[in-house]
């Protein structure tokens, strides 16, 4: 129906006047007129019948000459409208089942391309209606971080919870933060925007105590929601319900079933989530417990708890008790694991209590390994190790003497002897295991001997007696210290991870004493971990000491130049640094801390020193020391340490310690590559190797397969190699020389098929390490490229490598 009026006439008028003026005007069809929105009646009324009311009607008119849209309002989907969207007048039937007692609005809106124009609301009616009262309400405030650390919920103060049942209302949780990082709330009625509650690993938040007043039985549960996963760059924003669940208590401890919720999209990033509920008998209180199935990928926001029309009914108390489940030992999970990791139970959740053995302050633990002993055990067999970020103990809480309840859920919790360790463990993204502090105990080391160390793993341990001939430091925030020990003639290793809390740079002394820690496993052979100082007390030291020298290897050219190597000394004193060795055309000396290492021109063959670098009333350690021959014509030297070739790093591969990662010897595209001096290198089957064999390049040998034979080539031609000098360093227990192949060619990575370059060899001891200086001459032949290859059996311990060619 056409209408005009003078406020149209005017609002013609003003049009008009604004194009005059050069002020943009839009509008989406040729129409000229002014749009305009009617809508009658703006309120409907229905019975619980689905009728309406006496002196109601089932539909509403829209009169406007525009396109419109019609929306019911968020997760009121009890409404069905005729028709959403259309243009110019319209009749709208309105539907809605039996049983409902609530309201809801519906938004009328015209738009053009600059946004809505106008907008009219009706409102459904159903039924008997209360006005809604907000209960409880958590926007979480504006106090959290936007970056780490984040705060965790017991230590968060920033609440900002409203609501007639808050005042009472309490916060616990497990792994779950609150911060401002990442996409923040929006797109939905009532979204704060600022703070929210991350869920990390194996996490969960519990809202405690909410008043209730008896008549509220009928209740309405909403909040935002994200969901937000990086997989290689590509993010998945899509809410996933099926692994987000909220369950309710009368008391906090036994829990519903988790309850059903809709969601509405708000913006791309967040849900809207509803659950309309009836409470089967009043309650004083009510507990709201969210859980997330998958790690680190679901946020939400503003919880909030309202009276309404009712729902799904929720009886407290028909949840299955803990005891329902199946108690399992650790021996018992011990004796039915294999190599290959096999479900628990496939139908029946297995829990047990345990002493956690992890010391968080010490921090000489393997992040995401929870370690756990039987209560009072005193035999082997009595440990087990629990693996996933679900049970970092730092994350969930629990630290040294904490008596735990362990539930292993059926069909997700998995164990295995992993490479002679015995683990409980699951899928990243499921939720295997919940872990409960029950309360504390002692923790009573057991008097063993050491080849007993990979039977008792897990458990707290003293071997008495135990030697170490050579001083040193615990741990150091760059590299694995595994130190060698003695009892009653059996070897055993007693290891510090890097960075490893309260004994980085602690220093020991050479003694015979008793050593207490975690008995662990390592590849299938035992070890000692010790927890903190408390277990190494014997060793303590106040004597000087060296405990670093960088680097650890110096390479010249025949020009020579000026290198300098700092030294890390502990417990110094008075004690000053001294230096000999070197003579020459090499010299060397001392300031404070640090050696200064000159090298004067080279007229002659190739030269290969050893400095020692000395602390009175302390120890020494010797540094290698070599300088290239004079070449008959211009030459230029590219030294390299094994530091160098681990910060050198040009692609994508990084390398780890101890292990050599998915490298393949037949693909490049799966090598290490780095840079040294402009000049680019690549290795295959290489790693670093851990402190207790030097610490340096780790190449992978076997003298049969050719997947495991390491190497180490240059990517950019070198012109005319003349030399090339390979420092080796192995710890002084090793009884086998290194035994490699260099190969040499004019195209890029050389074998056996090529030219096998012949080297001589000096070797010293150096500080409990054997340290091999190896020459190679290439002066026989115009070789651009070369090749190191491990093709010969045993492990290479590469500490540096220079090599020497024709400008």
């Amino acid at each position: 129906m056409k209408r005009f009026s003078f406020l149209k006439f005017m609002s013609i008028a003003m049009i008009a006047l604004a194009c005059t003026l050069n002020v943009s005007c839009v509008d989406d069809n040729d129409d000229t007129e002014a749009p305009y929105l009617e809508v009658s009646p703006t309120t409907l009324s229905f019975e619980t019948s689905g009728q309406p009311v006496a002196g109601s009607q089932s539909f509403f008119q829209i009169s406007t000459n525009r396109h419109w849209k019609a929306t019911v309002q968020s997760e009121k989907t009890w409404v069905t409208l005729s028709a959403t969207e259309g243009d110019g007048s319209a009749d709208i039937e309105v539907s809605i089942p039996e049983g409902i007692n609530d309201q809801a609005n519906v938004t009328i809106e015209i738009s053009n391309k600059v946004g809505v124009l106008m907008s009219q609301t009706v409102t459904i009616v159903s039924g008997k209606v209360l006005p809604a009262t907000v209960i409880y309400n958590e926007t979480f405030g504006t106090a959290a971080p936007s970056a780490s650390p984040y705060p965790f919920v017991d230590a968060y103060t920033g609440w900002a919870k409203t609501g007639t049942g808050s005042s009472t209302t309490q916060y616990t949780g497990i792994a779950a933060s609150v911060r401002q990082s990442g996409k923040l709330s929006a797109g939905y009625e009532g979204a704060s925007g600022g703070s929210k509650l991350f869920f990390g690993s194996g996490s969960n938040f519990v809202i405690n105590k909410i008043a209730l007043q008896t008549p509220e039985v009928n209740l309405k549960l909403t909040f935002g929601g994200s969901y937000s996963k990086n997989t290689d760059g590509v993010y998945d924003n899509v809410f996933k319900p099926e692994k987000f669940h909220f369950y309710l208590s009368a008391d906090g401890i036994t829990w519903s079933d988790a309850l059903t919720y809709e969601t509405k999209q708000a913006d791309e990033f967040w849900v809207f989530a509803t659950s309309h509920f009836t409470l089967k008998s009043p309650i004083a209180t009510l507990y709201i417990k969210y859980e997330a199935g998958e790690a680190s990928v679901f946020s939400i926001d503003d919880p909030t708890l309202v009276t309404g029309p009712g729902g799904q009914e929720v009886v407290f108390g028909n949840t299955p008790e803990p005891g329902e489940a199946k108690v399992i030992t650790i021996p018992e999970m011990i004796q039915a694991m294999t190599t290959s990791q096999t479900v628990l139970d496939a139908t029946a959740d297995r829990f047990f209590e345990a002493i956690v053995q992890n010391d968080t302050v010490g921090g000489n633990y393997s992040f995401n390994n929870l370690i756990l002993t039987t209560v009072g055990a005193t035999t082997a067999g009595n440990g087990i190790t629990l693996y996933g970020s679900q049970v970092e103990p730092t994350a969930i809480k629990v630290n040294k003497g904490d008596k735990v309840k362990v539930t292993l859920y059926k069909g997700l919790a998995k164990i295995v002897k992993y490479n002679g360790m015995y683990e409980a463990t699951g899928a990243k993204e499921d939720t295997w295991a919940k872990v409960e502090k029950i309360g504390t105990a002692t923790v009573t080391p057991v008097v063993i001997t050491a080849d007993k160390l990979a039977d008792y793993q897990g458990m707290p341990v003293t071997i008495q007696g135990a030697t170490i001939a050579t001083a040193g430091v615990w741990a150091t925030n760059s590299a694995l210290s595994s130190h060698n020990f003695t009892a009653q003639t059996t070897p055993f290793v007693v290891f510090c991870k890097k960075g490893a809390g309260v004994f980085v740079d602690v220093p020991f002394k050479a003694a015979t004493a008793n050593i207490s820690g975690l008995a662990a496993v390592n590849n299938n052979v035992g070890q000692l971990v010790p927890r903190d100082l408390n277990d190494v007390q014997a060793f303590s030291s106040a004597d000087p000491l060296i405990t670093a020298v960088d680097p650890t290897s110096l390479n010249f050219d025949a020009a020579g130049g000026t290198k300098t190597i700092t030294v890390t000394v502990v417990n110094q004193g008075s004690n000053v640094l001294s230096v000999s060795g070197l003579s020459a055309t090499l010299s060397a000396a001392v300031n404070g801390t640090t050696v200064t290492v000159t090298a004067t021109e080279n007229a002659g063959a190739a030269i290969s020193q050893t400095l020692t670098i000395a602390l009175a009333n302390g120890n020494a350690v010797t540094i290698p020391v070599t300088q290239a021959a004079k070449s008959s014509g211009g030459s230029t030297t590219v030294s390299m340490s094994s530091q160098n070739i681990v910060d050198g790093k040009t692609g994508t591969v990084t390398l780890a310690v101890n292990s050599y990662g998915s490298q393949l010897v037949a693909d490049p595209n799966t090598w290490y590559t780095w840079a040294s001096n402009s000049v680019n290198f690549a290795g295959a089957r290489i790693g670093v190797a851990p402190a207790n064999n030097g610490g340096g390049i780790q190449v992978q040998g076997n003298d049969t397969d050719a997947t495991k034979q390491g190497r180490i080539a240059n990517v950019t031609a070198l012109p005319a190699i003349q030399s090339m000098v390979i420092v080796l360093r192995v710890v002084n227990t090793s009884t086998y020389d290194p035994a490699y192949n260099v190969y040499a060619g004019t195209t890029v990575n050389p074998s056996k098929a090529d030219a096998n370059i012949s080297k001589t060899s000096t070797f010293a001891t150096v500080d409990g390490y054997r340290v091999y200086t190896q020459t190679f001459d290439f002066s026989s032949g115009n070789y651009t490229y070369f090749s190191i290859i491990n093709d010969l059996t045993g492990a290479l311990y590469i500490d540096s490598i220079a090599i020497t060619y024709k400008k």
